[in-house]
């Protein structure tokens, strides 16, 4: 209830333990009446000013007129589903719409507070199921143990902002403020009524669902929301997963990992085959230069056995290829250094030596 609305008594307990209406009633203390709550007389007030109510008679009362407003609302709520033997249940998550069920035996309670877990009605339908009705405040849970609602069909239904006058079409008539908090009926018909409707789903407990591999949810969601439907029965948190999108992405899913991996054997072959290309390069070059090696040798060989032979006294700068000047230091610069594995710049004396030497305006000398 609204802590700003004004709290008008117009409902009391008579003696014989029944809710009674102030108007039904005789006025002030005749009345016969008391607060379920505090368990203090009232009086009955027919004014013509305010509106009818029954008022607390000491001027000193120590009850919480909040809670007592509470203990009325709950005690008529229960007796209204005693008396008219309905009630108007809501949509069970906007799957099966809400609808008056009609009841053939009520039982109630008639404890604001206890310690056992005894449901404020039990209720049989025409239909011959069995229905629990529980009635909550926003701040206060009248039950100290848990109720045990599972394979049961219960329904909760909060009277916090209701009105004593309005209670009677707020339970009969309304849909709002109330849930059900476990229906097996409704619960194990779901993936049957989805199909009815050409849709496959399949309810997931809420626990599977955190090994999903999927990164966006594939599961039924409310209307107007972005976040998956969660439903509730015996306790535990279930999904509504659609099969057919959830094979899709991860058919989806699967293909793009054998993509990723077809791509990176290819990158994998690629590299080896670069590798081998590397190798292969790595082998000619020395192959060449153990060849050149060789021949530098096999040439010097043949000028120490011929001292006089024309070629003892070359230079690089006498050499076709060299690029016709001098370092500083005295050394060559040859356009040929690199094939050779010789650095850019060297001593002219390895014209002696090179295999590739050939001799200015002498097309005939050639190593």
């Amino acid at each position: 209830m609204d802590k700003d609305q004004d709290m008008i008594f117009s409902w009391a307990e008579n003696d014989l333990g029944q809710m009674v209406h102030v108007d039904s009633v005789e006025r002030g203390i005749d009345c016969k009446c008391h607060c379920p709550n505090c368990k203090e007389p009232l009086m009955a007030k027919h004014g013509k000013i305010r509106a009818h109510h029954f008022a607390h008679r000491s001027e000193e009362r120590g009850a919480n007129l909040e809670i007592c407003y509470q203990v009325i609302l709950y005690k008529l709520a229960e007796q209204i589903i005693l008396t008219k033997k309905k009630i108007y249940a809501p949509s069970y998550y906007d799957i099966f719409p809400p609808k008056v069920i009609e009841f053939c035996d009520v039982q109630i309670d008639s404890q604001y507070e206890r310690e056992d877990k005894q449901p404020d009605v039990i209720a049989t339908g025409l239909d011959g199921k069995v229905y629990l009705i529980e009635f909550i405040f926003d701040y206060k849970v009248q039950h100290k143990k848990p109720l045990d609602y599972k394979n049961l069909n219960c329904i909760e239904i909060d009277l916090s902002k209701q009105t004593l006058e309005g209670l009677e079409t707020f339970l009969l008539d309304k849909k709002d403020n109330r849930k059900w908090i476990n229906n097996d009926d409704y619960f194990n018909y779901i993936e049957e009524y989805y199909h009815s409707k050409g849709k496959n789903v399949k309810i997931k407990n809420i626990l599977e669902c955190q090994s999903c591999p999927l990164y966006f949810c594939e599961g039924a969601k409310p209307k107007n929301s972005i976040q998956p439907l969660i439903l509730e029965n015996g306790g535990t948190q279930y999904k509504l997963c659609k099969v057919d999108s959830f094979n899709s992405q991860i058919e989806r899913i699967q293909e793009n990992k054998r993509r990723e991996q077809e791509e990176m054997q290819a990158r994998m072959e690629m590299e080896q085959q670069e590798q081998m290309d590397e190798q292969e390069r790595i082998r000619k070059e020395e192959e060449m230069r153990q060849q050149n090696m060789l021949e530098r040798q096999r040439i010097k060989e043949e000028r120490l056995a011929n001292p006089d032979d024309k070629l003892n006294g070359l230079s690089c700068f006498n050499c076709k290829y060299n690029l016709k000047w001098a370092n500083r230091n005295g050394n060559a610069n040859c356009s040929m250094a690199n094939r050779l594995g010789l650095q850019p710049t060297h001593s002219p004396e390895v014209a002696k030596d090179c295999i590739r030497y050939k001799q200015k305006n002498d097309p005939d000398i050639s190593w």
